[in-house]
């Protein structure tokens, strides 16, 4: 019998692009009267500079308080009225708006994200600035500063990668240079990446390929393209084994976060992690999970992770101790799976299910046509073409025995970068002792 889940996935598309260079990309699905309205643009807090980070979140704020056409309010009033939502995010490497609408109220999207595209300039003032960096810094304290292991992840970017390195600091910034953003800040960097030839629209749903062609050239297609996008500098990733520091928190469970710069999002090597990670931590039988949390007991929980991201894949673990185990058992025990691992000590049944059920998530973060545009935006953005999610996605039936052992192997022989958040009450008692 065919193994259907390793079977190619496909998103049906087509693609087509505007003269102001807006790509854009239609999924035809015609299971419900919805349409999908994703316009990504391609850039990120990796896009910032030293002295400005925050800048991109902050401006994905800014932009939800209005346009030149449409007042602060009437963007949330207007698509609630047809029955739509919308949202969107910031990340390392994009900054997403979207709209699911009814399709007849396609237009209106189109026209509110038109609106928000080119002509966000003229109602942009200090202002509104002033009070979304205050909502922005409130934000920062209630998940960071004030969250238990809040300030973890910072610390691990500030561990993994050199300070010049993009992927060094917070998506949402840190707070002297939020308080730094200045009017002209925002201006310049709405300007220089908020563009047709910067962004990706993608329609997904209940609409053809030629009427959504016709609607992106009909609402974007006289739009200016907008400046040529600063070439992107290439860094260099730290190197010579780990780096590793402790932070103090009130928490009570000791937690030790782990993490390695490894290749980037659609490539063959990060695959082959992706699946490793499902090997090691999906699952009650995957390695971590029985070794750490069921036999030894040693982890309350424990996850590995992949970061999809462009300059550099991030992959790693995170355990937590159950009561009265310290971070070293911890880590010590994650050592040995990983050494495990690199000397073969999986079976091909272990690497058929963890492909199988990378498979299986992948399935499920398509089933809709909101989530189907999203990848396919992202593909576009990060991978340079929609195709390249297909060309992702079929590497997974390629991956081999050897090829786990040889990146177990690597992030064994790297170090990585190594972080524990300790009970800032049971340190203060130790130091007494």
């Amino acid at each position: 019998m065919p193994d259907t889940l390793l079977a190619p996935l496909r998103i049906s598309h087509a693609t087509q692009r505007l003269a102001n260079g807006l790509r854009v990309i239609v999924h035809e699905d015609h299971t419900s009267p919805i349409v999908a309205v994703h316009l990504m643009y391609h850039v990120g807090s990796k896009d910032e500079r030293p002295g400005r980070t925050g800048l991109a979140h902050l401006l994905e704020h800014l932009l939800f308080e209005g346009s030149q056409h449409c007042p602060k309010g009437q963007f949330d009033r207007m698509l609630e009225t047809v029955g739509g939502t919308n949202n969107g995010s910031t990340w390392l490497d994009r900054t997403n708006y979207y709209e699911v609408v009814p399709s007849h109220a396609l237009e209106l999207a189109l026209w509110l994200e038109r609106d928000r595209m080119g002509f966000f300039l003229p109602i942009l003032d200090q202002e509104m600035l002033d009070v979304q960096r205050g909502v922005v810094i409130n934000e920062r304290r209630q998940s960071y500063e004030n969250r238990p292991y809040g300030l973890a992840d910072e610390r691990l970017h500030q561990l993994l990668f050199p300070t010049e390195h993009p992927y060094s600091w917070p998506t949402i910034g840190y707070l002297p240079d939020l308080e730094a953003i200045t009017l002209d800040d925002a201006r310049a960097f709405y300007s220089t990446y908020y563009t047709p030839r910067n962004a990706v629209l993608v329609l997904a749903g209940d609409v053809t390929p030629a009427s959504g062609f016709a609607l992106a050239e009909r609402y974007f297609g006289d739009l200016e393209p907008g400046p040529e996008v600063p070439p992107r500098p290439t860094h260099e990733l730290n190197g010579g084994g780990p780096r590793s520091d402790t932070l103090l928190d009130r928490v009570t469970f000791p937690r030790v976060y782990r993490a390695h710069a490894v290749p980037g999002y659609g490539t063959r090597g990060w695959v082959v992690l992706d699946v490793l990670s499902y090997l090691i931590s999906d699952g009650e039988s995957s390695h971590l999970q029985r070794r750490l949390v069921r036999t030894e007991q040693l982890a309350q929980e424990v996850d590995a992770f992949l970061y999809p991201t462009e300059t550099a894949g991030v992959f790693g673990v995170i355990a937590t101790s159950r009561s009265g185990i310290g971070a070293d058992a911890l880590d010590e025990a994650i050592d040995r799976v990983i050494e495990d691992v690199a000397s073969g000590g999986f079976s091909d049944e272990e690497l058929t299910g963890a492909i199988r059920r990378a498979r299986r998530d992948q399935l499920s973060a398509l089933t809709n046509v909101e989530e189907r545009a999203e990848e396919l935006a992202y593909a576009a953005i990060v991978l340079g073409s929609a195709e390249g999610l297909d060309e992702l996605l079929d590497l997974y039936t390629g991956v081999t025995a050897e090829d786990i052992t040889e990146a177990a192997r690597s992030l064994a022989e790297d170090g990585g970068a190594r972080l524990r958040v300790l009970p800032k009450d049971a340190a203060a008692a130790e130091e007494e002792v």
